[in-house]
C-alpha cells in the first residue's frame, strides 16, 4: 500500500513502480510512474485455495508496446 492505494514496486528495476487499479477478476492495470516508457501493463494474480496471491503474470496493455518490454516473460512467484 502507498497512501492507501495498492502499489507495485520492483526493487531491482526502480522505474517499474506504480499504482494497481482493478480491471476484472484477478487482473489489475498498472500505470507506471515513469511514463517515458509508455508501457503500462496488466498484472494477473493466481490465488491459492484461501485466496492468497501466489504468483503474478504480466502483459502490456497496448498491442503496440515496444518489444523490449517482455512483460509476458515475467512469472513472479511468492517466496517464503
Amino acid at each position: 500500500m502507498n497512501n492507501g492505494q495498492l502499489w507495485i514496486k520492483a526493487h531491482r528495476s526502480p522505474k517499474l513502480n506504480g499504482p494497481l487499479r482493478f480491471h476484472k477478476e484477478q487482473t489489475f492495470a498498472i500505470r507506471w510512474e515513469y511514463q517515458d516508457m509508455s508501457a503500462d501493463a496488466f498484472a494477473t494474480f493466481t490465488l491459492d485455495d484461501s485466496g492468497k496471491a501466489q504468483s503474478i503474470k504480466m502483459k502490456g496493455i497496448s498491442p503496440n508496446i515496444d518489444f523490449s518490454f517482455d512483460f509476458h516473460d515475467f512469472d513472479l512467484k511468492r517466496v517464503n
